[in-house]
C-alpha cells in the first residue's frame, strides 16, 4: 500500500481546483476519482462570478483558454419571475474581466472535462479513475484509505470533495446534514422552447406550488437548455411529491410554460440530485483531513450555486494543505485555519440567502417582495449579487433587509 502526502478523493470541481492550486506549488498530489473521465454530472450547467474568478486565479492562461472554450455561452442576465410570474430581469455586471461575463453557461460534462484536461498537463498530479473511497480509517500517522474491501493508500492528508453523496463524510466524523439542509433537484434537456433570451439570460420562476423552491431554464449552445427544479428534501418528504410529475405537469399544463414548451423535444430522460445546502456553520476539518465543495455543505441555500463555492473551498484546500505540510502539522486544530478561510469567504452569503430562502418558502412575501424588487434597480442587482457572492456588507443580514422592505415607504 502506497504512502502519500496529499490525497484528494472526488474529481469535481472542488478537487480538481485543490489539485491545480497544489501543482502550481510544485506540490505532488493523488487524485482519486471512482468515474472515468469524460463523465457526465447532473447539475444546472451555470458557471457565476465566482468560478470564472478562481479560474482566473489558477492561471491567467487557463482562463484565456475558457474565455475562448466554444462548449459554453455567455449568459448577459438574469430574469426571475414571482409567484404571479412577475418579471425582473438584470443585467451580468462584470467584475472579473472585460472579455467574458459573470455568467457562463456550460454542459458539466464539458465544463468538468475542461478541468481534467488542464490537470492532466502537471506531472504533480497523479490521476486515478474508476477507483471509489468506500471507507476511510484513521491511523497515527494520517489516514488509511479503502476502495471495497481493498486498502489502497495511505495518506498523511485528505481532501474530500466527494459531493453531496455524504456517505464517506459520516464514516469519517459521523454526521448526517438534517434533510432541511438537503435539496432535491431533478434535470433534463430541450431543444426548440420557444421565447429564450437570445442573450442568454438565465430564467428562475418561484411558483407557489415549489416555495421555498423554483423552476429554472438555462439555455445552453446548439438551441439546447438546462430545465429543472429543486425543492429543500424535507418539504419533499413532508408533501410526499415526485418531483418529476411536477416538472412535467407545470410543462404540460401551465398556460405559461405549455405554450413555450408546446414545439419543444425533451431530449434526455429526468435525472435527480441531491444538493448539500449550506446556511450553518459546520466543522469542515479534523485530524488528517478536509471537507471541500458540497461534500462540506457549501451551497448556497436560494438559487443552488455550487459550482464556484466548491472551486473556492478547492483552492483554500490547497492553500493549507501547503501550511501542513510545511508545518508537518495535520491536526484538527492547525486545520480549523481551513475553516476560517472558507467561512470568512463564503460564509456572509451562505447565512444571507440561507436567511433568504425562509422569505421564498412564503409565496405571498415573495409576491410582494417582487413588486417591490421590480421598482427598485438596487434591490434588483441585490437579487443578482446573491448568485456570485458579492453581497455588500451592508445588505448581508436578510432579515433586517426584508424588514426595511416591508415597513419603508
Amino acid at each position: 500500500m502506497r504512502q502519500t502526502e496529499v490525497t484528494i478523493i472526488g474529481a469535481g470541481p472542488a478537487g480538481m481546483t485543490a489539485a491545480l492550486f497544489l501543482a502550481k506549488k510544485d506540490l505532488p498530489v493523488t487524485l482519486v476519482e471512482k468515474n472515468s473521465y469524460p463523465r457526465d454530472k447532473v447539475c444546472g450547467d451555470c458557471l457565476g462570478g465566482y468560478t470564472l474568478s478562481v479560474l482566473k486565479q489558477i492561471d491567467e492562461a487557463l482562463f484565456e483558454r475558457f474565455v475562448q472554450f466554444d462548449k459554453k455561452r455567455e449568459g448577459f442576465g438574469v430574469h426571475f419571475f414571482g409567484p404571479q410570474q412577475q418579471k425582473v430581469s438584470v443585467k451580468a455586471v462584470n467584475r472579473i474581466d472585460q472579455k467574458i461575463n459573470e455568467i457562463a453557461l456550460c454542459k458539466r460534462i464539458d465544463f468538468d472535462n475542461f478541468l481534467m484536461e488542464e490537470v492532466r498537463k502537471y506531472t504533480h498530479v497523479e490521476v486515478i479513475e474508476d477507483t471509489g473511497v468506500t471507507n476511510i480509517v484513521k491511523f497515527p500517522e494520517g489516514l488509511r484509505l479503502f476502495s471495497g474491501e481493498k486498502a489502497i493508500l495511505k495518506t498523511k492528508l485528505a481532501v474530500i470533495a466527494t459531493g453531496s453523496q455524504q456517505s464517506l463524510v459520516y464514516k469519517l466524523n459521523g454526521k448526517r446534514p438534517a434533510r432541511k439542509h438537503i435539496a432535491a433537484g431533478i434535470r433534463t434537456y430541450y431543444k426548440g422552447i420557444s421565447n429564450l433570451d437570445d442573450k442568454g439570460y438565465i430564467e428562475l420562476h418561484f411558483l407557489k406550488e415549489l416555495a421555498p423552491g423554483y423552476l429554472w431554464i438555462f439555455p445552453l449552445p446548439g438551441d439546447l437548455a438546462n430545465v429543472g427544479l429543486g425543492l429543500r428534501s424535507d418539504i419533499v418528504a413532508k408533501r410526499k411529491l415526485n418531483l418529476k410529475e411536477m416538472l412535467h405537469g407545470f410543462i404540460a399544463s401551465s398556460p405559461y410554460f405549455k405554450e413555450r414548451f408546446r414545439d419543444a423535444c425533451q431530449v434526455t430522460p429526468f435525472q435527480g440530485f441531491p444538493l448539500a445546502l449550506g446556511g450553518i456553520r459546520r466543522s469542515l476539518s479534523g485530524d488528517h483531513y478536509m471537507l471541500a465543495g458540497d461534500a462540506g455543505n457549501l451551497i448556497e441555500p436560494l438559487f443552488g450555486e455550487g459550482i464556484g463555492h466548491a472551486m473556492y473551498s478547492g483552492k483554500f484546500a490547497a492553500e493549507h494543505a501547503a501550511r501542513c505540510l510545511a508545518c508537518n502539522d495535520f491536526s484538527s486544530k492547525f486545520n480549523m485555519q481551513y475553516d476560517k478561510s472558507v467561512y470568512d469567504k463564503l460564509g456572509p452569503t451562505l447565512r444571507f440567502s440561507a436567511q433568504m430562502q425562509k422569505i421564498a418558502g412564503l409565496p405571498w412575501l415573495m409576491e410582494f417582495l417582487f413588486n417591490r424588487v421590480s421598482k427598485d434597480p438596487d434591490l434588483q442587482q441585490l437579487l443578482y449579487s446573491i448568485i456570485n457572492g458579492q453581497i455588500p456588507k451592508t445588505r448581508r443580514n436578510g432579515l433586517s433587509l426584508i424588514s426595511k422592505l416591508i415597513f419603508s415607504q
